[in-house]
């Protein structure tokens, strides 16, 4: 069975940009599901500068098909003046997505995939390309608008839907008016070859930084910015009764300056430290480093960051407002704490952080070969194969 997979790819195979649906799209590429042949079309990747890591996997990039759009465009007006005022209607750019249009044309044609797995939004030129030829299968990454739209791309162009928690598909039927009989939920997974505990790193970062045998490390790997909460963690860090903590904070974003700020005018210098930009295959080391990760976004889909420390064994601190994006496979297993930011407990958070951690080990219950295996079963029902 063909599957063709829809998103972006991260910028070390060769996109633009790296976002979260990148890493999910290529790390399930690179699953083996039974029965099951994947490719790739890349939304942010030009085709020639796309790195191919696997030989087995076709991945596909933009080319710019002037003369495709224009056969579209002068072959058929109606229906392309139809499509634009679609467009339009989700606040697109129609040239743009005309543009994508004839990339699916010519990737369907070339693939011929017996399944489409549209990841995250941009759905429409994607049908309007494959024009029911093959059933599409779109997963919801998170569902950020508030409010009840019965003429969703989701519900009219995909003919089923995934989300990744139970949060995200009671949303998904609230605000997006799709049947729950059309929505399955299927989390993100994490390479666990990636990412582990390492006993050895953990001691090695740890005297890298000084950090004293007995103080807590506190751990946010995410963009810096509002939306993430690191300058209200750090807030909420400061009135703790017990003082021998640090926060690191990986990422880099445009709420830096205002936790620097914050941080030079409360004395915490020496205590947040913002590291900046951490490849992805050094993150598993500060994972091991630190004790506990702190989950403090104010509203999220499913964080893969999250998932990633969960997989090395770490205590995790959430957000209550976000309690429903962790999957239920990691609450069964790992160590949850989850705070109200607007009140928070203090005396509760201490008790809480100073409890010892049980011997700390690698999970590998979220691996990526396990979620791969979720998804080639709804494929084969969807397909009747």
């Amino acid at each position: 069975m063909k599957v063709l997979l829809v998103g972006q790819l991260p910028v070390e195979v060769g996109g633009n940009y790296t976002t979260g649906i990148a890493k999910v799209v290529y790390e399930l590429s690179l699953q083996h599901p039974e029965g099951i042949d994947f490719a790739v079309y890349a939304t942010n990747a030009k085709a020639d500068k796309i790195k191919v890591l696997n030989e087995r996997i076709k991945y596909y990039g933009y080319r710019f098909l002037v003369g495709r759009m224009l056969w579209n465009i002068l072959i058929h007006p109606l229906r392309t003046f139809k499509e634009w005022q679609v467009y339009k209607n989700v606040h697109e750019n129609p040239v743009r997505f005309e543009f994508y249009k004839a990339n699916f044309q010519k990737v369907l044609k070339d693939f011929a995939p017996d399944l489409i797995h549209q990841n995250g939004s941009g759905i429409e030129p994607l049908y309007f390309a494959n024009r029911g030829r093959v059933p599409i299968l779109l997963t919801c990454h998170g569902v950020f608008q508030r409010f009840k739209n019965p003429l969703s791309s989701e519900k009219l162009y995909a003919d089923y839907v995934t989300g990744l928690t139970d949060e995200t598909k009671e949303e998904i039927t609230q605000y997006f008016c799709v049947d729950s009989d059309k929505i399955s939920i299927i989390p993100n997974g994490v390479n666990t070859s990636k990412f582990f505990y390492s006993s050895e790193d953990r001691n090695k970062i740890r005297t890298e930084f000084g950090v004293k045998p007995d103080s807590k490390v506190f751990i946010t790997v995410a963009s810096v910015q509002e939306r993430k909460g690191q300058l209200r963690f750090t807030e909420i860090l400061k009135e703790l009764p017990c003082s021998n903590w640090e926060y690191w904070i990986i990422g880099k974003g445009p709420a830096e300056q205002d936790i620097k700020d914050y941080v030079g005018e409360n004395g915490l210098n020496g205590k947040v430290k913002l590291l900046g930009y951490r490849n992805s295959d050094e993150l598993y080391q500060y994972y091991s480093a630190a004790d506990i990760y702190a989950h403090a976004s104010t509203m999220e889909g499913q964080a893969l960051c999250e998932i990633e420390a969960f997989s090395t064994g770490i205590k995790i601190l959430v957000n209550n407002r976000i309690k429903g994006t962790i999957a239920k496979e990691e609450l069964e297993t790992g160590d949850y704490l989850f705070v109200d930011f607007d009140h928070p407990d203090y005396t509760m958070i201490s008790q809480w952080v100073e409890k010892e951690n049980s011997e700390r080990l690698s999970v590998k219950t979220m691996d990526w070969s396990i979620v791969a295996e979720e998804y080639a079963a709804l494929y084969k029902k969807l397909t009747n194969c």
